[in-house]
């Protein structure tokens, strides 16, 4: 007879961004850098595309979707970690923390997010 597998979770880059700035003590917590990943990689390249196929429609529209669009995958990020944190600091328990390491991982997504917008205001 086969084993019952036991609570099998898989971890994925999210899960270690999260993990990164969730044992800082500063002001960014893990939430906050995996919202500004999502962000820089999903989002705001959605939001840059928008207003460069639709060039007709204000500015303003795509901004003020894209922000509700920001604020409710903040919330949801939120709410998955309250229940996989746990599970995610405990596989991450044994591995080195590098707090220059956390510091970079958040100021690479603030670049890519600077370049991006330096490519959105080249026309």
């Amino acid at each position: 007879m086969m084993k019952r597998q036991e609570n099998k979770q898989r971890f994925y880059l999210w899960d270690y961004l999260w993990w990164k700035q969730a044992r800082r003590t500063g002001r960014v917590d893990g939430e906050m850098m995996l919202s500004i990943y999502i962000f820089a990689l999903l989002i705001f390249p959605m939001m840059t595309v928008t207003i460069r196929l639709f060039p007709g429609v204000s500015a303003l529209l795509p901004c003020v979707v894209f922000s509700i669009v920001t604020f409710a995958v903040m919330s949801l990020v939120s709410r998955i970690y309250k229940w996989r944190g746990k599970a995610v600091m405990s596989h991450y328990a044994k591995c080195r923390f590098n707090e220059l390491l956390a510091v970079l991982l958040f100021f690479l997504a603030i670049a890519i997010i600077c370049f991006m917008m330096y490519l959105l205001d080249k026309k």
